[in-house]
C-alpha cells in the first residue's frame, strides 16, 4: 500500500502544481479521475487546501493563487487579529462544507459561512467587532465536521472565553522555540483547568497555522498529533513506525516537499481517496458521475 500511497501522493502534488503554481500538468499526466475531477484531493501542501483558503486569502490578498485574495485585498488585519481570526475559525470546522465554489466567497467550501466572512467583507477587522456582532444562530454553517461539544455552548465560549484561550497560548509562545504539540498541550492545559474539554483537533490546527505562518515562533519541522484519519492511514501503509517517525519518512521518500504536519493532512485524503469519497455536491456539479481513483483496483481495498 506504500506504493499507493506514493502513486497518489505524487498525482496530488501535480495537481496543486496545475491548480495554484502555474505549471501546465494536463489530464493525461496526473492520469486520474478522481483527483482531476474533484477538488479534495489537490494538495499536498496544508496552505494550499480549502481549508486554509480564508486564511491565505487574507495574508496573500491580490498575490492569492486561488483567486480568493481580491475579495479581502483591502482589509487592515493586524497579526493579533489574524491570530484571534484563525483560532475562531478552527473552533468553527474551518469552513468545511465540501460544496463547490458557487458564492464567492460566502458560503463556497473553506468559506463555509462563518460569520466573521460578512465582517470582512463589512470592512469590520477587529476582535471586538467581530465578538459583538456574532448572531445567536448560524454563525457557522458546515458539513462533514462535528464542532465542539461545550458545556456552556459554543458562542458563550467564543464570547466569553476563546480570546483568554488564545492570549495565553500567545503569551506563552512569543518566547519563540515551541513545536506544534507543545502548542496544543498549552491550550489544553488552559481548558482543562476551567473545566473544558481537551480540544485536540482545533488546537492542532491552530498551532499549524502558527506555524505556517509564524515559522520564528512555532517550529515548522516539530512534530504533531495525528489525527484518527491520517492514523488509519500511517498505520495501514507503515504498521512497523510510530506515527510521527512515519510523517518524517514519507516526506523524506517523496522529496521532503511537504512537512510533517503536511504530511498529517496528505495521509488523511488518502483515506478518502481510497474509498473514492466525493460529496452529493460534487457528484451533481460532475453531471451526476461519480469517479473512481486510477490508484486501486475497486476489488483491492475496501473500509
Amino acid at each position: 500500500m506504500l506504493d499507493q500511497f506514493k502513486d497518489y501522493y505524487y498525482k496530488a502534488k501535480m495537481n496543486q502544481q496545475r491548480l495554484y503554481q502555474g505549471y501546465k500538468w494536463t489530464r493525461q499526466d496526473i492520469n486520474d479521475d478522481l483527483i482531476w475531477h474533484v477538488p479534495i484531493y489537490d494538495v499536498v501542501n496544508r496552505r494550499y487546501a480549502a481549508f486554509s483558503s480564508l486564511l491565505e486569502a487574507i495574508i496573500k490578498g491580490k498575490d492569492d493563487p486561488k483567486g480568493n485574495g481580491k475579495y479581502f485585498k483591502d482589509h487592515k488585519i493586524d497579526t493579533d487579529n489574524f491570530i484571534y481570526l484563525s483560532y475562531l475559525f478552527r473552533l468553527c470546522g474551518s469552513g468545511i462544507n465540501y460544496k463547490p465554489k458557487d458564492i464567492i466567497p460566502y458560503g463556497s467550501h473553506g468559506f463555509g459561512n462563518f460569520w466573521i466572512v460578512q465582517e470582512l467583507v463589512l470592512k469590520r477587522y477587529d476582535i471586538v467587532d467581530w465578538v459583538n456582532n456574532i448572531p445567536d444562530k448560524g454563525f457557522c454553517d458546515v458539513k462533514g465536521y462535528l464542532l465542539p461539544m461545550i458545556k456552556k455552548g459554543l458562542k458563550n465560549f467564543i464570547v466569553e472565553d476563546s480570546l483568554n484561550l488564545v492570549d495565553e497560548i500567545m503569551n506563552e509562545v512569543q518566547q519563540g522555540g515551541y513545536s506544534i504539540t507543545m502548542v496544543v498541550d498549552l491550550g489544553n492545559h488552559w481548558l482543562r483547568s476551567r473545566g473544558f474539554k481537551r480540544q485536540n483537533f482545533v488546537l492542532t490546527a491552530f498551532a499549524m497555522d502558527l506555524a505556517e505562518y509564524y515559522p520564528d515562533l512555532v517550529d515548522q519541522d516539530s512534530d504533531v498529533y495525528v489525527g484518527s484519519n491520517a492514523s488509519k492511514c500511517l498505520k495501514m501503509i507503515l504498521p512497523k513506525m510510530k506515527k510521527n517517525e512515519a510523517l518524517r519518512y514519507l516526506c523524506q521518500t517523496t522529496g521532503n516537499y511537504s512537512k510533517p504536519y503536511d504530511m498529517e493532512d496528505v495521509a488523511c485524503d488518502f483515506i478518502r481517496y481510497i474509498n473514492n469519497f466525493q460529496s452529493d455536491h460534487h457528484i451533481r456539479k460532475n453531471n451526476n458521475i461519480k469517479y473512481f481513483n486510477n490508484v486501486l483496483e475497486q476489488t483491492e481495498y475496501t473500509s
